[in-house]
């Protein structure tokens, strides 16, 4: 799983989801979420604009909204199902039809560190890939 923020005129780095060891299933909890938004959203975050996210359990976890109102993160209300609302969701989509053409060799990966190493660089030239045109008209 990975996080971005994206802004008129910019973008955060592409950060990479660690798994949570104590959450059920070893899967992502809002204590791995926190973990994200202090390394992409801190150091991006202007006071006074709203935040955006959707309503994932992790995303509106009690200990998530007391660690955004902590550091004076404005969050903005979102309507429950409405994903297209959301203009990262676009960018996500985006994403999807550039690895087809630009990293054709991913389909080759194995499921091993070395792959994973490969994989994430990948992803990562694939969200400075998309064009920031596109992501100023979404947020427009």
């Amino acid at each position: 799983m990975v996080w971005g923020a994206i802004w008129i005129g910019g973008r955060s780095e592409l950060q990479v989801m660690e798994r949570d060891e104590d959450s059920p299933k070893n899967g992502y909890s809002a204590c791995s979420y926190i973990k994200i938004l202090e390394e992409g959203l801190l150091p991006n975050y202007t006071p006074g604009r709203f935040f955006l996210q959707d309503n994932a359990r992790i995303h509106i976890a009690k200990i998530t909204k007391a660690w955004l109102e902590l550091h004076g993160i404005w969050v903005a209300e979102h309507p429950p199902h409405s994903p297209d609302l959301n203009p990262i969701e676009h960018v996500w989509k985006a994403m999807k039809s550039i690895p087809r053409r630009d990293h054709r060799y991913l389909k080759d990966l194995k499921d091993n560190a070395e792959s994973r190493v490969i994989f994430i660089r990948a992803l990562k030239a694939v969200w400075w890939a998309v064009p920031q045109g596109l992501i100023d008209s979404l947020i427009n």
